[in-house]
């Protein structure tokens, strides 16, 4: 009825992802692909989405006021559902992660190399290395231009942006321009109030979205673990997702962008901490684990004012001196 099942019985294929109405992605051995989809209609995913909780035996219906759900097909399949609110108007997002049926002996990954050149794991040291001293060395310099060329090679190294300002600052603008530099072939989830974090130049991308009273953003963050992404764009960081988030960025998900109100660069990180620890799990863990957590996740700090940089952070030496201590 949604051209769904043709792809599950596709070999190879162990993700299936309807971003929104009309297409289909799969990721197999080729990465991500797309197919065109025309039954894949809003209403037929929503009988879908619908029938799918039902076999699930799912204690809340899906509904307006209960928009995620997370199921298992009948042929033991896991799936995540989201519906509007949610979503954006008159899409559904359905997400399968079909169990791979591969099965290798320890001989297998022998004789196909996927023993070979094993780094050995060693404590992280503090000082910085070839690429981290390049990357420090070119933020330090005034000029304009290494400025955007950072920001190029912070995107190609993946590292964590957090952008700072007040009301009206650019603070949104400028986390377009900069996702706008991230490879289009990757996928991408952009977790907002209003939709603001548009991503043209990214086919494979979900918009989510909080709402208040309906769904919060920490329910939103924990759903996108279980869409396969890989980079989520958080619009802003300001209750109980923050949490949320930054395990998010330290569990395969490293190169985001977010944004927070606070004067300065450095006064992002005491902000961040005290919106994590006024949060229901906040309130259970340590401010010292906190800070740590937030300086070893967080590597890039941007501070607009009037749409113009005014402050850069990357301290990537901080950054290895509390990792080589944890």
């Amino acid at each position: 009825m949604t051209g769904i099942q043709s792809v599950l019985n596709i070999e190879h294929v162990t993700e299936i992802s309807v971003n929104k109405p009309g297409t289909i992605w799969f990721e197999g051995k080729n990465g991500w692909e797309s197919k065109d989809a025309p039954d894949a209609t809003f209403d037929n995913l929503m009988t879908l989405a619908k029938t799918l909780t039902n076999l699930s035996k799912i204690k809340i219906p899906l509904s307006h006021d209960n928009p995620i759900a997370s199921v298992v097909l009948p042929g033991g399949e896991r799936g995540q559902i989201i519906i509007p609110p949610a979503t954006e108007n008159n899409s559904v997002v359905i997400s399968i992660r079909k169990p791979s049926l591969t099965r290798f002996t320890i001989d297998d990954y022998v004789r196909t190399g996927r023993f070979d050149n094993v780094r050995i794991a060693t404590k992280h040291e503090a000082i910085l290395t070839e690429r981290q001293r390049y990357l420090y060395e070119l933020s330090r310099r005034p000029d304009g231009q290494s400025k955007a060329q950072f920001l190029r090679e912070a995107v190609k190294d993946r590292l964590n942006f957090l952008i700072v300002g007040g009301t009206g600052s650019g603070k949104t603008t400028i986390a377009k321009a900069i996702a706008d530099i991230f490879p289009p072939e990757r996928r991408y989830i952009t977790v907002e109030d209003v939709p603001e974090m548009s991503l043209p130049l990214h086919p494979n991308h979900i918009r989510l979205f909080y709402k208040k009273n309906t769904v919060e953003a920490k329910e939103i963050i924990e759903a996108c673990m279980r869409l396969k992404p890989d980079h989520i764009f958080l619009a802003e960081l300001r209750g109980n997702e923050a949490w949320s988030y930054l395990e998010a960025l330290n569990t395969g998900h490293e190169g985001s962008i977010s944004t927070i109100h606070a004067n300065n660069t450095y006064a992002s990180f005491s902000r961040l901490a005290s919106i994590v620890k006024q949060s229901d799990v906040g309130m259970t863990v340590d401010m010292d684990l906190i800070m740590r957590t937030i300086k070893t996740s967080i590597d890039v700090i941007l501070f607009f004012n009037h749409t113009r940089m005014t402050e850069l952070y990357y301290e990537p030496e901080e950054k290895n001196r509390f990792l080589s201590t944890m």
